[in-house]
Parts: C-alpha cells; structure tokens; sequence
C-alpha cells in the first residue's frame, strides 16, 4: 500500500476539525444575514400595514368632520369649539374616546380644528389682519403602539363655509404660541382665554393655539393661559399665563407666546459621609439647596427645608440639576444631573455631621441634651441626649443651631448655651459658663437649696420635708459666691441637717432664679412675721349688704346689730347702696404656713331690698403668700 508522504490524508479520508468548524461559521453567518433579511422584510410588511390603516382611518375622520361641517349652520362654529379630541368617531362596536382597533391593533385617532383667521396657510400666531370670511382648519392624525422611528399619519382639510355659517364679525380671535424647551412646537397644548367667561383652544402643528373670544364694543382685557397644569415655565410654574390688554371687536392678538415643559421631580436624598444611617426625624427641618442650571431670576440657587431624608420637588423645568447640604457650596463642588421633561431623577446630598465636646459642665452633670433652637423641651427626655464621660458630653448632630442642657441626679433640666451654631465636621469646645449664688444678710445656720423641677413642689409654705435625695448645702454661700447648676431653686435655712429645724426662710419660701451664666445674689429676708394682710374683694353684690369674713360658720342668726359668730370675723367699713357693687374687706390676716378658710356671708341690717340676715356667699382660702383674693357673689371659693 502506498501512503501519502509527510502523513496527508488520502482523497478518501473527509475533512479535518478546523475545516468543519470553518464552515459551520461561514453557514452560520449566511443564515444570520438571510433571517435579517427575511425578519427586516416582515417588519416593514407589519409597518405598511400599520401605515395604510392609519391612512384611512385619517382619511376617514376628514370625511366625517365635511359631513358635519356641511350638516348645519352651526356645524363649523361646533367643529371649531371642539377644537382638540381623541378618537370622536369610533369603528362599529366601538366607543368614542376609545382606540379604534383593527386587526388587533389599536390606532389613536387626534383632531384638532382652528379657524384660518389670517388666511389659508398663513399662522395668525404671527399676526396679520383678520380676514372677512375665515376658512376652518383641521388635521388629523394617527398613532399606533410601538412606532418607533416611523412618523404619525397626517392629514388636513382646509373646510370654507358659507357666509351666513360662519363667525360673526364682531367677534375676535387670540392667537397664542405655545413652544417647548428645545424651540419645537407643541401639538394639542389647551390654552385658555378668561374674560367675561373662559374659552379654549389647542395649538397645531405650528405650535399655534387660535380662541375665538367675543369682546364687549369698548374691548375686552383677557388673561391667556396654558391649560395644562403637567407643564411649566422656566420659573416652575404650572399654568403660566399673560395679560393681553383690552382687545377690540374685529381684531387679532398675537402677542401672548409661551416656552413651555413637562414638569419633572427631583428628589435629594441626604446621605451620611460616614455611610452611617440617617433617619427622618434627624434630618427634618434642615436646609438643603438645590441648584438648576437654567433658570428664571438672578440665581439658580434655591433653598429648601427637608421634609426628611428624602425631600421630593415636583414641577421643575428640565435641565440639570444638583445640590448640597446647607446654603454654602462645598468648596469640592457638586454634581449635576439632567432631568428630561416629565422625568424623576434622584440627587444625593452628602452631609457630614457636626462632631463637638460639651465641657465644663456643672457638678452633678450626667447627660447633656441638645434640642435645636427655639424648642423648649418640657422636659429633658426630647432632643439628642448623651452621657458625660471624662471631660464632658460628646455630641454628632445634624449642622444646624441648637440650644443645651444639663440633667444630672439633683436636677432636672439646667438651662445651659443657646443658639450654638454647628457646622459640618469638627466644632470648637462648647465650654459650660459658671452659674453662681451668693446669700446676703444670714449670720448663722445652714443654707440648703433645692431644684424645683426635680423637687416635683410646685409651691411650698414651710422649709421642704420631702428633698432629702436632691438637697444641696450651700452654707458657703454667705461668705462667698457658690457654683449651682442654672434653674429656679428653693432656699431655705435649718440648724444643721436640711431636715433640722426650719430656721428661716426668704420670700414666703418663693423659688428664685438663676439664670445660666450669671451671678446671682439674694438678700436673705426676714421669716414672714406672724401677721401680713390680704384684701378680700367681693364682686356683683345686692344692694343695702356688708361683707362679713368670718373663720368659723355663722353659730345663731344674724340680727340688725349683730353677726353671731364662734371665730374671728372682719367686716367692710361700708355696705353696697345698690346693686352690682363691690366690697372689700382689708387688713384679713393670712397665715405664715399653711393656709386658713374665711367664710363669707352677706349681712342685711337693716331690711331694706329684703329681708334682715345673712346670706352664705361661699368661702375665701388664704394662704401666706396671698395678697389679694377677688371673687364674684356667689356660693363658688377662691384661693389660695
């Protein structure tokens, strides 16, 4: 046998791996481009068809629009009135405003009709003279799913009607052109004419919207406005409009012209730098700018308060847009973002929290609250609390201005700094300022205080017996001035421990107030010595009556001389001569602790507008810091 030299196959032998594999890739690429072919040709067949049926479905509509149009004399004025529909005339099982389907296809069927008032081809949105018999315009045209690239299907009918079907001569026409962001013309756009009443029309293919308006002999001034309320003007403003001034009978205005634009929606989200979360309560109320690369005005800057970490801002123009934290630019810059017409777009706002040490604080101090300015907590559990480790109280907050107080175990809430402005990373110490007491005229025992919010007394008559956790010593106080937290405090004096024996006290025992930061000095008053008076004061009193204050109920009955009585009684100097007045009765003592009831009565000594007696007028409750007490006649207390 003979073999083929160097090893080659023989003629018999096939085709090598390489040589098929080049050859399924040769077939392969020869069927690719047939079934492109073949799917290319199927395609177009589908958009023909598409196309021819738009055709006629357009052709159809201007049939149907010359049959109304010739069906009445009104047939034209109703024809233009209508100006902009969808789908009027539906197929045979069909409703109006529906698609109109045809071999599963559903097509849109868009008219729109407008007096020619300027004349056959000539656009009354550039002015012109009103011509004497106005031609009506329509155009109809066609869309269908999924187009793609392949333009609607257009047609239009210019419809001359007969001189006694037409529009009456006084009437006059406004003619407002209505162009989108790019300088293209919008189609089907509602634009509105309000005068004595509001009229409509719908911009063309020209972007012209033409309204018939009926002005009164002396003219008519008409507020013109885009109807549709999803676009915008430059400035963000839906439904811009413009004044046309007074417009005669007979005439054209073509001075009203619109730039116009689906409104988009941005959105800012505010994101830590850190990546740590963020929540909404903390990010409320911030300020976040946002900057627009168009706009309307001097700046493009504008600021907005957060609704939380996300803050949605609708009706905006489309063009770029970005934005920061605060109302300073980030010296780094920011980024923009293009927003399309009627689209959503997002924009994170990176924010770097405010990091500051409170220090400095007042003896006792555990937590540190910070609230921002102006919110006063009522008590210290709102706000952004932290402990007090080493040298104070370590905040990260959102920038902003905030206002701080101290808790600690013998006080409730110490006011401390106000209206602190912090911004973003790394803050100056806040260090606590000394709030001082000094007790002027006490010679000997010792002083105690105690903080009125954490005491839970909201007055006192005598020293406190119930403050034993939170009593302070401030005995040193007499001789020099002592740091205590800011607040309002009460003072008072024993013969050693705060539970001794009461010694003395200031002020009917009055809280006094130290405000933060401040020296605050107190003369020391004498203990309320065992008589101080109060005026007692009836109001709407009979006629012929006296004010009788008694500490006891009346005991027998009350004569023309005499009021019985078991206790002390006290009575006006004078007696009412007729009614509605009032008495007082001075120089009542009030007691130094605790507090004592007078009874009151009315006493009729003399039978005149009724009866001798004395009439119960309910009671009088003193106290040792009561001054005066004033009530009307009537069985109702009052006091302390």
């Amino acid at each position: 046998m003979v073999r083929s030299p160097h090893g080659a196959r023989g003629a018999d032998q096939g085709f090598s791996l390489i040589e098929l594999v080049v050859a399924m890739v040769v077939l392969g690429t020869m069927a690719m481009a047939v079934i492109g072919v073949i799917m290319s040709s199927q395609a177009q067949g589908v958009t023909n068809r598409s196309r021819i049926a738009a055709a006629n479905l357009a052709a159809r509509e201007i049939d149907l629009v010359r049959e109304e149009f010739g069906a009445s004399k009104t047939g034209p004025v109703n024809l233009a009135n209508a100006g902009y529909v969808v789908n009027p005339h539906p197929l045979s099982g069909g409703t109006a405003g529906q698609p109109l389907l045809i071999d599963g296809r559903e097509y849109t069927v868009t008219r729109t009709a407008q007096w020619n008032i300027a004349g056959t081809g000539a656009s009354a949105c550039e002015g012109g003279s009103l011509v004497a018999y106005p031609t009506l315009g329509v155009t109809v045209s066609v869309t269908w799913p999924n187009m793609g690239s392949v333009q609607p299907v257009v047609s239009t009918a210019s419809l001359a009607p007969d001189k006694n079907t037409g529009i009456p001569t006084t009437d006059s026409f406004i003619a407002a052109k209505v162009l989108d962001q790019n300088a293209d013309p919008l189609v089907g756009i509602p634009v509105s004419a309000t005068g004595a009443a509001t009229t409509m029309g719908y911009t063309d293919a020209s972007g012209c919207a033409v309204i018939r308006v009926s002005p009164a002999i002396a003219g008519t001034a008409y507020t013109i406005a885009v109807a549709d309320s999803s676009y915008v003007d430059l400035s963000g403003t839906a439904n811009p409009s413009k004044n046309s001034g007074v417009i005669l009978q007979g005439q054209i205005y073509a001075g009203a012209s619109f730039t116009v634009a689906q409104g988009g929606t941005v959105t800012i989200k505010i994101v830590r730098s850190d990546g740590q979360p963020l929540s909404d309560a903390q990010a409320a109320g911030s300020v976040v700018t946002l900057v627009a690369s168009q706009y309307s005005g001097a700046s493009g800057e504008t600021q907005r308060t957060a609704a939380g970490v996300l803050t949605t801002i609708p009706n905006l123009w489309p063009t770029g847009y970005g934005g920061y934290f605060g109302s300073v630019a980030p010296t780094g810059g920011y980024a923009m973002q293009d927003l399309p017409p009627g689209g959503n777009i997002t924009i994170e706002v990176p924010l770097e929290m405010a990091s500051v040490l409170v220090t400095g604080l007042p003896s006792g101090t555990t937590n540190v609250l910070a609230v921002p300015t102006g919110t006063v907590p009522t008590t210290c559990g709102t706000g952004t609390s932290e402990p007090v480790s080493g040298a104070g109280a370590t905040f990260l907050l959102m920038p902003a201005a905030y206002d701080f107080y101290a808790v600690g175990s013998m006080f409730a809430c110490s006011p401390g700094p106000v209206n602190v402005a912090l911004g973003s990373g790394d803050n100056e110490d806040i260090v606590w300022a000394t709030t001082t007491i000094r007790i002027q005229g006490l010679a000997a025992g010792t002083v105690w205080i105690a903080e009125k919010q954490k005491s839970g007394l909201t007055s006192l008559t005598t020293c406190p017996t119930t403050v034993g956790a939170i009593a302070i010593n401030i005995d040193g106080a007499r001789t020099a001035p002592v740091a205590i937290p800011a607040g309002s405090w009460y003072v008072w004096q024993t013969n050693g421990a705060w539970n001794g024996t009461c010694t003395s006290y200031p002020d009917l025992i009055s809280a006094f107030s130290a405000p933060y930061g401040t020296a605050t000095s107190k003369t020391w008053g004498v203990t309320p010595p065992p008589t101080l008076y109060a005026a007692i004061t009836m109001t709407n009193i009979t006629s012929q009556r006296y004010l009788v204050l008694s500490t006891a109920t009346t005991n027998g009955s009350c004569t023309a001389t005499n009021v019985p009585t078991t206790g002390t009684k006290y009575t006006s100097t004078t007696r009412t001569s007729s009614n509605g007045q009032n008495l007082t009765v001075n120089n009542v003592p009030r007691p130094t602790t605790g507090t004592r009831t007078y009874y009151a009565y009315l006493w009729n000594n003399n039978g005149s507008n009724g009866s001798i007696g004395c009439t119960a007028v309910g009671t009088y409750i003193v106290g040792p810091g009561t001054a005066t007490l004033t009530k009307p006649s009537g069985t109702t207390s009052v006091g302390p």
